[in-house]
């Protein structure tokens, strides 16, 4: 029974050997690999230049300057450009005719370029300078025109997301989004008039649906961005949101505020305290780009629910109505600073 038990453990203590052998060969092969294989190369960092701009083409001698921005902003490889509204001066006819050549500069950009519409192309076509034009009808008119596909304009198109998308929103072509240079550029239609709030009695039927569809709108740009880890997100729109109009310690929003604090209804109101909760929640960059009639700006005027101010929120007022100047928005993932901006001189001659 010696002699047999020793048998056994001579043949156990060979196939262990050869086990072992076997489970060498890998680690001796991987080793080798990692001794003849240098190490991977320090991944480069991506850069993606914008070119932000608005209330530009403004009267038709401004067609051919924008046109030779857009060239030039094309021979300097920009990825995009994107148009923050105001393609006709106030004063301008809001007719088709009108509407039309401007779409024609637009889209003979050959950059793919984003456009969101401002006041003057819609909201303002009432007035009698503008042609005494219904707004509701002028903005679906602005809708079949500039944003009949789920692309961008331009000779080169990049594909979008639009909210028309969704059944309840169908009408809402101008609202827009899509991901470049890795992060998340959303489009909303918010006018400079206020957002067209209106003060006449009964329900204020435009601005309260479209104030619903960019809340909408806005909510799940976030989401997205959360769920897709990106860096940053880029909000454009027209209008100034009068950030310091002590917004902040105001309450729900009446119909008696107009009298109370003999002043107009903020209009905006719903829109700040929503990029308040979801830039302060938001692990990300968020930048918010807008026209501005005092010029060009960067600053942080957004404040949290107890006065602090929002760090990873960022405001870019962008000059209006020259072509002689242009902001160049510059993305850097991976980095602190993702979002950088800076004002850039336009063709010469201009």
């Amino acid at each position: 029974m010696t002699a047999r038990f020793r048998g056994r453990s001579s043949a156990a203590a060979c196939l262990a050997a050869i086990a072992c052998a076997l489970l060498a060969v890998p680690a001796l092969a991987h080793a080798a690999r990692a001794g003849s294989i240098a190490p991977p190369p320090v991944p480069t960092v991506q850069m993606t230049r914008i070119a932000l701009i608005a209330d530009t083409p403004q009267w038709p001698a401004a067609e051919a300057d924008a046109t030779a921005l857009f060239d030039m902003m094309n021979a300097q490889q920009v990825a995009m450009i994107v148009h923050a509204g105001g393609i006709k001066g106030d004063t301008e006819s809001c007719g088709d005719t009108l509407l039309n050549a401007r779409l024609q500069v637009l889209d003979d950009s050959p950059t793919p370029l984003l456009y969101v519409p401002g006041e003057t192309d819609w909201a303002e076509c009432q007035k009698p300078s503008n042609g005494k034009f219904d707004a509701v009808e002028r903005l679906n008119r602005l809708r079949e025109l500039f944003f009949p596909l789920d692309t961008t304009l331009g000779r080169r198109t990049l594909p979008v997301v639009r909210q028309s998308d969704q059944a309840l929103f169908r009408s809402y072509r101008e609202n827009v989004r899509l991901v470049t240079g890795g992060v998340m550029l959303v489009g909303l239609n918010l006018p400079g008039d206020n957002n067209h709030y209106r003060i006449e009695g009964g329900r204020n039927g435009e601005f309260e649906d479209r104030r619903e569809a960019n809340r909408q709108w806005l909510a799940r740009a976030f989401s997205v961005a959360e769920q897709r880890d990106l860096p940053g997100i880029v909000v454009i729109a027209h209008a100034d949101p009068l950030f310091g109009n002590g917004w902040e310690k105001r309450g729900k929003p009446s119909l008696l505020d107009a009298f109370v604090r003999h002043g107009a209804r903020d209009g905006y109101l719903e829109f700040k305290r929503q990029l308040r909760d979801l830039s302060s929640k938001f692990s990300g960059q968020v930048l918010l780009v807008h026209a501005s009639d005092n010029g060009f700006s960067v600053d942080k005027p957004l404040r949290d629910t107890s006065g602090k101010i929002v760090a990873n929120f960022t405001r870019v007022a962008l000059p209006i109505g020259t072509p002689s100047r242009w902001t160049e928005l510059t993305i850097t993932p991976g980095t602190r600073s993702v979002f950088q901006v800076q004002l850039q001189d336009g063709p010469k001659g201009n």
